[in-house]
């Protein structure tokens, strides 16, 4: 498809996205990021310095799915746990400012909401650290049954149901294939981006969107050509009756693969200046143009351009309409 035809399908179609509705299900974190410049070592250590110029926080997991679809204009539900923690509360603050984005949280006292904090020297990242509770907490109180009744309430409003897996403890084996047979029975197109290296916990998803590394390690294969990709791919459609599964593949780009055939995108991006959160654009926009009602390949392409753009951004950033047309 020509850049015309991308501006024009965007264009058209910007009704159908105004209107949207994506449910998704899955680990919300805090993203911390602390920007600064580095001029010397420590005497203290072999370590550099950084003197912190600017920080930043922001929705992380499935959280930053939700902010993708609302930059696109479609309107998010986010069903998360929730806590009474700083993080927590954090959360609930930042999605007030985010526009068509909803909070149905499930509160639980005893629970922290995991942050991720990146420090950066300019544009070089230096460090991440991360701060939860491993594993999930025992004296978590949300249940199955509990997420079921809000997923419940809510799938009636909504046009496709993403879950997005950071492996934080939401999504476990039992309650994916619930959610999986609810979408079914209500006739929802569920997606889902993973993490488990256990790709049974997805069994009849209709999307997956694992990235490389994801594949490999989910298949014990060492995948490098597009060849791999493909072979890997219909391994896990055939075993785990997944309809497509679309791999991220960094700057070569995405490939989707089904039952039918296998089809390259070549990236588009431009400059390639941090990743983080690509996955949950590739993810976000991908179910919000199939909720148009446009087909696969073109949704795919309009993922893949997606991704080009914020790639090209610092942070787990996100993209609009309008860049997507200038781009």
């Amino acid at each position: 498809m020509a850049n015309t035809s991308i501006k024009n399908t965007i264009k058209l179609h910007t009704s159908k996205i105004n209107k949207a509705n994506i449910l998704c299900i899955g680990d919300m974190i805090l993203d911390h990021y602390i920007y600064g410049n580095v001029e010397r070592m420590s005497p203290e250590a072999p370590v550099p310095i950084l003197s912190v110029v600017e920080e930043k926080i922001q929705l992380g997991g499935v959280g930053n799915v939700a902010r993708n679809i609302s930059s696109l204009g479609g309107k998010a539900i986010i069903i998360s746990i929730n806590g009474n923690d700083n993080s927590s509360k954090k959360i609930r603050k930042l999605i007030g400012f985010e526009k068509n984005v909803k909070g149905s949280f499930l509160k639980d006292l005893s629970y922290t909401t995991p942050i991720k904090m990146r420090f950066l020297n300019k544009s070089s990242h230096l460090l991440r650290v991360d701060k939860e509770e491993k594993p999930f907490s025992k004296k978590n109180k949300v249940s199955n049954k509990k997420v079921i009744d809000v997923v419940k309430k809510e799938i009636k409003f909504c046009d496709v149901i993403i879950l997005s897996d950071y492996n934080k403890g939401l999504l476990t084996k039992s309650l994916i294939k619930q959610l999986v047979k609810l979408a079914k029975q209500n006739k929802k197109i569920i997606f889902a981006d993973p993490k488990s290296k256990d790709f049974s916990i997805y069994e009849g998803v209709n999307f997956l969107t694992p990235n490389q590394k994801e594949l490999s390690e989910a298949t014990n294969n060492y995948i490098n050509s597009e060849k791999d990709v493909t072979e890997s791919a219909k391994e896990i459609i055939k075993k785990y009756k997944i309809e497509n599964i679309l791999v991220t593949r960094s700057e070569k780009g995405m490939i989707l693969v089904n039952n039918k055939k296998s089809k390259n995108f070549f990236t588009i991006a431009k400059e390639i200046y941090d990743v983080s959160g690509a996955g949950d654009t590739v993810v976000a926009v991908l179910a919000l143009m199939i909720a148009t009602g446009l087909n696969i390949e073109t949704s795919t392409l309009l993922a893949n351009h997606a991704a080009g753009i914020v790639v090209g951004k610092r942070g787990t950033a996100v993209t609009t309409k309008n860049e997507m047309i200038n781009f």
